[in-house]
């Protein structure tokens, strides 16, 4: 697309905290000229900021993606019905759950049905938020394609849904559980909960990597600030908090993990340690040192290398629980590299953290590295990444963003 439309994409990359790809910028690109309507990009810029605050919108949501499915990552999924909305369903009090970025409403009616399936209180509410108004128009149907339903239980299916015009369409019980509003999460200020409260459970995924460094740094700090205490944030595995946030800490279970709120009022406070007891010296640990909450079993003498090396990836990830300095976390990637060369999404979180610090040069080798892994089918599977489509999506906007 050409240059002269700069400032246009300037604008919109600027109000959606987003890098845009080059495809984003050739869908920008056609539907700015056909809103123009004679006058010059500096013009048409000038009336975007002053007046035109509706085709604005429009331009920012062409920027938008909004194919998705139900019960998309079930592991994740399985890992949140289990640990975080089953124990929160048997306080016996409605529930607070925010789908930031709902696209057309897949996310939504998966948290339905999930709440559905744990026996949470009838009066639990989740909220759907979108950039895009014609998204949420089509969410609040809540009505869904044959082929977004396919990984849907059929027993759910079977219970909760009805066929009208070859549509699946959610119950009207579950469906009036449900509330839409639109929202830009670069803009604040941010919603609350139909009880006018902070949320039991904040799920934005897929979404933070199309965004900015900084404004997805930003973005993590206003999701947390309307968590409950203890409240549970959901990213995807493409979107790993690699830097210490005195707001959040790192909850795992099993191959997933998600972010809770750290309660400052009620923690208490750490009980003195008892005085060392005389023991033979021990000797110093290699680099990374931090230890980790959960340590892993000692490894077999029959582990490989590359074995060894995902061992650490994953208790890189672990270590952010405990506040791990970056240059511990580019440590531990490292020698995971080191050890499991295959490593795509090891790759991929050190170009993160490499760019999180500035050094877009670096970033850019290690996306590069890990796409390149990706494309020729050579990538190892972690349990974190196991979705290899959507890591090779988040290399290629990862390039894009730091390309510019």
């Amino acid at each position: 697309m050409g240059v002269e439309l700069e400032p246009v994409f300037s604008l919109v990359s600027r109000r959606c905290g987003s890098a845009l790809s080059k495809q984003q910028r050739e869908r920008i690109g056609h539907l700015a000229d056909s809103l123009r309507r004679g006058r010059s990009v500096a013009e048409f810029v000038e009336h975007l900021e002053a007046h035109g605050q509706l085709e604005l919108l429009e331009l920012m949501a062409t920027a938008s993606v909004h194919k998705t499915d139900l019960f998309r990552d079930e592991a994740q999924l399985e890992a949140l019905e289990e640990h975080v909305l089953e124990p929160l369903a048997r306080t016996g009090r409605p529930l607070q759950v925010w789908s930031a970025g709902c696209a057309t409403g897949e996310e939504v009616a998966t948290l339905l049905l999930l709440l559905a399936r744990v026996g949470a209180h009838p009066a639990s509410r989740v909220l759907g938020t979108d950039l895009s108004t014609s998204a949420l128009a089509k969410a609040k149907h809540l009505t869904f394609s044959n082929e977004a339903m396919r990984r849907v239980p059929a027993a759910l299916v079977a219970k909760h849904f009805s066929q009208h015009d070859g549509r699946m369409v959610l119950s009207p019980r579950l469906a009036a559980q449900a509330r839409f509003q639109q929202h830009n999460l670069v803009e604040t200020p941010y919603p609350f909960s139909d009880a006018g409260t902070v949320f039991d459970v904040v799920v934005c995924r897929n979404v933070l990597i199309y965004f900015t460094v900084d404004a997805a740094e930003r973005t993590v700090g206003l999701l947390a600030e309307r968590l409950a205490p203890q409240g549970t944030l959901v990213l995807s595995a493409a979107e790993p908090i690699l830097k210490p946030r005195a707001d959040l800490e790192t909850v795992r279970f099993g191959g997933t993990f998600f972010y809770a709120r750290r309660d400052r009022v009620r923690e208490p406070e750490p009980e003195p340690l008892p005085p060392p007891r005389p023991s033979a010296p021990v000797a110093a640990p290699v680099a990374p040192t931090r230890p980790t909450p959960q340590p892993s079993p000692p490894a077999r003498a029959s582990t490989t290398p590359e074995e060894e090396g995902d061992q650490l990836f994953s208790l890189v990830l672990d270590w952010s629980a405990a506040g791990q300095p970056d240059v511990e976390t580019e440590a531990g990637l490292r020698k995971a590299l080191y050890l499991s060369p295959q490593l795509a999404a090891a790759r991929y979180c050190l170009g993160l953290l490499l760019e999180q610090r500035g050094l877009r040069a670096d970033a850019t080798t290690e996306y590069r590295r890990a796409l390149s892994l990706l494309d020729q089918g050579q990538a190892r599977a972690t349990p974190f990444f196991l979705n290899t489509g959507r890591l090779t999506t988040a290399c290629r906007l990862a390039l894009a963003r730091v390309s510019r």
